[in-house]
């Protein structure tokens, strides 16, 4: 991708008519429309998995190299999550994250609810479509978790913690934090 400091309005980008893409690579793009500026990048599903024998959830330890390059540090939690892609609906996302990121194969009748959709910030199209998946022990089963191959990913892990943990949960970024506030209500924690 190129650097953002060396960006240049494109030759060969149109002007379309919900704006002007002034750059695109295979991730995203920066548009210009109604004299503003924005990226326009794919939406995505977040979620936490509570697993109800265990009484247990499941979360996420990885590098964010955004944080990492705002602050410094080298592990985040998070939430699952993952970018829907073009043509796929967020039911379908989510199976397939939950699977590549915990290693959980959840039954194909299982039915998932979603919060309403959220925009991430001003400055994106990307929005994010939470939901707290609740299993029960026929509801899933387990496999090894294998990712989607990216450096990142191999460097993550999704950890199942005991639902006596939820109170020293510290997330950095706001759907995560969103959906453990929303999770506390589903188990009427304070």
């Amino acid at each position: 991708m190129k650097p953002f400091t060396k960006l240049e309005r494109s030759q060969n980008m149109t002007k379309k008519s919900k704006g002007e893409e002034i750059f695109s690579d295979k991730n995203l793009s920066i548009v210009e429309y109604e004299e503003w500026s924005f990226v326009n990048e794919k939406s995505c599903v977040s979620t936490i998995i509570y697993l109800i024998e265990e009484s247990k959830f499941i979360i996420r330890q990885e590098p964010i190299p955004t944080f990492k390059w705002v602050d410094g540090d080298e592990y985040y939690l998070t939430v699952l999550s993952g970018t829907i892609d073009e043509g796929e609906e967020p039911e379908t996302t989510l199976l397939r994250e939950i699977e590549e990121e915990a290693g959980i194969v959840i039954r194909p009748d299982f039915k998932f609810e979603f919060f309403k959709p959220l925009h991430f910030s001003k400055s994106t199209t990307a929005k994010t479509y939470p939901s707290i998946v609740t299993l029960t022990e026929r509801d899933y089963t387990e496999v090894m978790a294998k990712g989607d191959g990216s450096r990142v990913e191999k460097m993550s892990k999704s950890v199942k913690l005991d639902i006596k943990l939820i109170n020293s949960i510290n997330f950095q970024d706001l759907p995560s934090e969103y959906l453990l506030v929303k999770f506390k209500e589903y188990l009427n924690i304070q």
